[in-house]
Order: structure tokens, then sequence, then C-alpha cells
């Protein structure tokens, strides 16, 4: 699996860090590649552009289902 590419914030967050549950306060322009540390923003505002959700296989209904 690839790693994600960095996010760059918008806005001044706390979060813990993932391994040793530090808080941390992350600023302006610094870029977010772990994604243990992403998952905890989950204000989109905090982002300078939001995210991409990972791809996720549709599910069929079973309306469309042969």
């Amino acid at each position: 699996m690839s790693t994600p590419a960095p996010q760059v914030l918008a806005a001044t967050v706390h979060v813990l860090d993932p391994a040793s549950r530090e808080p941390l306060v992350l600023t302006v322009g610094t870029e977010v590649a772990d994604p243990a540390v992403t998952e905890q923003i989950t204000n989109p505002a905090c982002w300078a552009s939001p995210p991409t959700a990972p791809d996720t296989p549709v599910r069929k209904t079973k309306a469309t289902q042969d």
C-alpha cells in the first residue's frame, strides 16, 4: 500500500503523538504525512486542501445484483 501524500494545515491544531500519546501543537503550514495524526484532525476547515477519501469499493444493492 502506498503512503498518502502529506496534507498541509490551514489552521493550528492540537493532537496526540500516536507513539508517546504526548500532546502536540501543529501550526499553519505544517505538512502532516502520518495517517495516525491525519485521522485525529476531523475538521475539514483545518486543511489547506481537504484530504481525499480513500478509494473504497462501491457495494452493489440487491436490486443491481445478478
